[in-house]
């Protein structure tokens, strides 16, 4: 049993809390190491220090029984990444990531910079745009959908999929995980009966079939892993770019200060990515008993890990809740920890990185008009989020 684990009466999966969480998650951290979250029967750790400590022991916080808060999407994620540990999850995960491979972004380095140029030079001719849209879309709707490489009808579904893909992982007799679960078996159907004749030649699902061609996974399992690619690629690069530009609005001395140093550039997402982490966290299943000073929790359990709560952990930032693309923050936990460290952030922060780029001799500050958030059980990051860019006092080049 459970030991020295106090009750915390706090459904963070409230609307209002789904909406802004962070109160709740300065609750928790005051409280105890681990808190239980009674309505749900899940345990939760919400510490930095903490937070990466259990990542980092995957052996005991493992992902082989699923991250998600309910068995139907655990069952959903069964044979990929997200669902299993090592040695299965390294082999996985290698075939996987070959698209994402350090080699390969650089490939598309220029084509992703050439694409931001002409989107930001057209976004601030118009002067005033919805960032959490016309920017922030666009590159993962046009880029990364194409590289994905699904057939028409699939691609136009990949962020609805997406969505409902991270609203699946919460508890079971929420409205936002009922709605979604219909979704994501729509999702996983397409995925399974997806065939190689149907994918864009040399795209990454392509290379998932001529891996399982080659005997490296059962063509069984390319179902399975497509789910890297429909969910993660798009909605994860596209709420941290919306978290960004709110940041730059709400502290313009930051985009000042960006605008005189583009070499704080992938200092200043990290560190957008650290204060509005896109996942707030997901849950893992002990193996064994595990003790942390005098509490104790049983085998079994299923425990929240938030990384949002752990990058403003007080413990570990100071002024932690401040925007400061000067901090050192390369080791916050917004794209996870230790062997299940997010595939695609280096893509993410390639992205990110050509949008600032090319924003940055041309807009001399954000203003925003209007912003709303998306509720959703698992990410964080805008629906609407209308700006106007203020054309910069000299144009520089591009």
């Amino acid at each position: 049993m459970a030991r020295n684990i106090p009750d915390v009466d706090i459904d963070i999966y409230d609307p209002k809390s789904l909406a802004d969480p962070y109160e709740n998650y300065r609750i928790f951290r005051d409280a105890a190491p681990i808190v239980r979250l009674p309505k749900y029967d899940l345990y939760l750790m919400s510490r930095f220090e903490d937070v990466r400590d259990a990542l980092k022991n995957w052996p005991v916080f493992s992902s082989a029984s699923g991250v998600a808060m309910n068995d139907v999407m655990n069952d959903a994620i069964a044979g990929g990444t997200l669902g299993s540990d090592d040695p299965v999850h390294a082999r996985l995960r290698s075939i996987v990531g070959r698209p994402l491979a350090p080699s390969k972004l650089n490939e598309l380095r220029t084509l992703i910079s050439e694409r931001a140029q002409g989107l930001i030079a057209r976004l601030c001719e118009q002067g005033s745009f919805d960032a959490a849209t016309d920017l922030a879309q666009f590159l993962p709707l046009t880029v990364v959908r194409e590289l994905v490489g699904l057939p028409e009808d699939g691609a136009n579904k990949q962020l609805t999929w997406a969505a409902a893909n991270f609203n699946s992982l919460g508890p079971r007799g929420l409205d936002l995980t009922e709605s979604a679960l219909p979704i994501l078996n729509d999702m996983v159907t397409y995925a399974r009966e997806c065939s190689p004749e149907m994918v864009k030649p040399g795209s990454w699902i392509a290379q998932l079939f001529e891996a399982s061609d080659k005997g490296e996974i059962a063509y069984e399992q390319v179902g399975a892993l497509m789910n890297d690619y429909l969910g993660p690629s798009l909605d994860t690069t596209i709420f941290a770019t919306g978290n960004a530009i709110s940041l730059f609005a709400k502290y313009p001395e930051q985009w000042k200060k960006l605008r005189e140093n583009p070499n704080l550039i992938p200092n200043a997402i990290n560190e957008a990515v650290r204060l509005e982490s896109p996942i707030q966290g997901f849950s893992r299943k002990l193996t064994d008993d595990f003790e942390l000073g005098d509490q104790q929790l049983h085998a079994g359990a299923r425990v929240l890990v938030m990384y949002a709560s752990g990058n403003r952990d007080e413990r570990r930032w100071g002024n932690p809740e401040e925007f400061d693309i000067e901090r050192k923050n390369a080791d916050h936990l917004g794209f996870g920890h230790g062997v299940h460290t997010c595939l695609g952030a280096n893509l993410a922060r390639l992205e990110i990185n050509a949008l600032l780029t090319a924003l940055i001799p041309r807009v001399e500050r954000f203003e925003v008009h209007h912003s709303e958030r998306v509720l959703n059980n698992i990410l964080r990051g805008f629906k609407t989020l209308k700006v106007t860019a203020h054309p910069a006092k000299v144009m520089e080049s591009a």
